[in-house]
């Protein structure tokens, strides 16, 4: 069955929660894509095998192999880095093909070890749009259905799955049933940054944690949700995997983070977390990056911990006093006080700086509205020589200044919210 592949950006670590000189590495094979039996002639034949070496279609499921030394996708998403990518069908409905999902499997170097927890951390997109020129069958890309989301992830086995292991669904492809596989790990449903409109097209990072039962040698990614799709016939929910780490590393887990988050607080971004646990924690790096990609660091916030220790749970939190204008990607980067790191997941929050706050008229004659404020501001109206001439407080969304009285000239509207973050607008009374 042909498709189209959108690109996804794979890197994978361990980390153990107990030391890890009784673990064996386990490497994974091809984990970047770029070597492969047959540069690819077309988007897909079902009589060839995965042309990515190592990896295979464990079911029926005929999912892709792309490389730009052939058939490729240049106008819609290259690989993340090197040539050669792969791509699955999550969810799709063309006619009566309304339970098809794709897989993508491969064998580690050695099993994983009982009781040890994998951090698996990847970059992923998704498709969007009209289909491209080269994609057969032609279809729309959309995002997955909400209730379609929260299934994606990997599933780790001692044997490989095979087409018996999955739901009979549209010429026997449909989702590999629950009951396979030793463990699965999957990118809950309330990550927005995957399943929206973040990743269109777009390379997110995703990192997941898997504590392993023992003995598990295979990793096959995929949706794993068994049953029919609700997408609108002609639709297709496709993603894309490419440059997996080449090793799984263990390192000894120092703090069992429960959640992170992010929320708009005002014009600035409120990141909060829990750690249920902490061993030998120093504390917390605030990172930020404007594609998920390069980082930098906002600041660093010290354990609450007693000497980095503690069983009971602790809350923090930190704000960013100014986001980016447009995406902006979070993580903690965990610190023990041996120097050892380790990444949490990314959470994602769009500002649009220019539309956030929107004052009109401008020129003002007699009444000047300010739109578009969130939670509490001190707005004040300050002339020429800098002088306050105005001070006013609101927690509603638009107020009004009036310039009637006011002398012709330009003023500036000073606007600070209740995080003590400032914007400042000019305005002219005509």
């Amino acid at each position: 069955m042909n498709k189209y592949i959108y690109n996804v950006k794979i890197i994978i670590a361990l980390v153990a929660t107990f030391p890890a000189f009784n673990a064996k590495a386990q490497t994974i094979p091809n984990p970047d894509f770029e070597t492969y039996s047959a540069c690819p002639s077309q988007q897909v034949n079902p009589t060839y095998a995965l042309r990515a070496t190592a990896w295979t279609r464990p079911t029926l499921g005929t999912s892709d192999y792309f490389n730009s030394c052939g058939y490729s996708i240049p106008g819609v998403i290259t690989a993340f880095s090197g040539t050669g990518f792969v791509g699955s069908y999550m969810e799709v409905k063309n006619g009566s093909l309304s339970n098809y999902k794709e897989y993508l499997t491969t064998r580690l170097s050695a099993p994983l070890i009982a009781g040890t927890t994998y951090m698996l951390s990847f970059y992923t997109a998704h498709l969007f749009g009209a289909s491209p020129p080269n994609m057969l069958p032609t279809l729309s890309y959309a995002d997955l259905p909400e209730v379609e989301q929260g299934y994606i992830g990997a599933v780790f086995s001692t044997v490989a799955p095979v087409n018996s292991n999955s739901e009979s669904g549209f010429m026997n492809s449909g989702s590999i049933v629950n009951t396979f596989g030793n463990g699965r790990v999957l990118i809950p449903a309330s990550d927005t940054v995957v399943y929206g409109a973040a990743s269109r097209n777009t390379w997110v990072p995703v990192t997941l944690q898997y504590t392993a039962v023992g003995g598990e040698e295979y990793l096959t990614f995929g949706q794993f949700r068994q049953g029919t799709t609700s997408l609108p016939d002609g639709t297709g929910a496709y993603y894309l995997f490419d440059n997996l780490s080449a090793s799984l590393i263990s390192t000894p887990l120092s703090v069992t983070l429960q959640n992170f988050s992010v929320e708009k607080y005002g014009f600035a971004a409120r990141l909060k977390w829990e750690t249920l646990s902490e061993q030998n924690n120093k504390g917390f790096e605030l990172q930020r990056s404007a594609d998920g990609i390069n980082w930098e660091i906002l600041g660093f916030e010290a354990s609450k911990s007693s000497s980095g220790n503690s069983s009971e749970p602790l809350l923090y939190s930190y704000i960013d006093t100014a986001p980016l204008s447009g995406s902006n990607y979070y993580r903690l980067n965990n610190i023990d006080y041996d120097g050892k790191q380790q990444y949490s997941s990314v959470q994602m929050l769009k500002f649009n700086h220019n539309a956030s706050v929107a004052i009109y008229p401008n020129p003002v004659r007699s009444e000047l509205s300010i739109n578009n404020l969130e939670g509490v501001n001190t707005i004040k109206l300050i002339n020429t020589y800098g002088h306050t001439i105005t001070t006013s407080s609101t927690g509603n969304a638009a107020t009004k200044l009036d310039f009637s009285s006011l002398p012709d000239g330009v003023y500036t509207i000073q606007i600070v919210n209740e995080n003590g973050c400032v914007k400042t607008m000019k305005v002219t009374k005509d």
